[in-house]
């Protein structure tokens, strides 16, 4: 018997749709697996099978079965709007919000304290060894979690947890200082 793809890549558009209907489950597993947000997966799964609509012909069945294709399609959509996101959401250490807001845009004091310490905080940052430097930027300033840390470094989650712990408290150090110093 042949199957739903078979007959889509054979030109049997109308296949396509038993084709949807019968990979739509796994897709959906897949993308949640990456993604961990069910509405984010089902936007994934849409463009994976946009994907399989204009790729069809480029199966190659010697280097896997069509399963593994389509499975291997909706994680690679979801890796890219994970990305996609990621880029959306990523902030520049200079654009960061200050600790201490500005209560009034005119407020020359409030100006010149959010730049000090904007750059007390830069400093404080580039003086941390570069790995922990690494892990902060991606969990603070690109939102990253530590699991997604760990699979994109192929690090253990526990040495991106251990980096952050250690960078927190070396931070925490270096800036206590000037914290006390700004209190009432």
């Amino acid at each position: 018997m042949t199957s739903h793809f078979e007959r889509f890549r054979a030109g049997d558009t109308s296949a396509f749709d038993a084709l949807v209907a019968e990979y739509t489950g796994p897709a959906f597993a897949a993308a949640v697996q990456v993604l961990r947000d069910p509405a984010l997966a089902e936007e994934a799964v849409q463009e994976a099978f946009v994907r399989i609509w204009r790729r069809g012909l480029q199966y190659d069945p010697t280097r896997g079965n069509e399963r593994s294709w389509i499975l291997a399609i909706a994680r690679n959509a979801a890796i890219d709007l994970l990305r996609k996101r990621a880029r959306l959401h990523e902030r520049s250490i200079d654009n960061a919000p200050s600790v201490y807001a500005m209560q009034d845009p005119d407020d020359t004091w409030q100006a010149v304290l959010a730049s000090l310490t904007g750059e007390r905080i830069r400093n404080a940052l580039g003086a941390l060894p570069a790995e922990q430097q690494d892990v902060i930027v991606r969990a603070y300033y690109q939102g990253q979690r530590p699991a997604d840390i760990a699979r994109e470094t192929g690090l253990p989650e526990g040495t991106i947890r251990s980096r952050l712990r250690l960078a927190l408290t070396r931070l925490r150090q270096t800036l206590s200082p000037m914290r006390e110093a700004l209190e009432p």
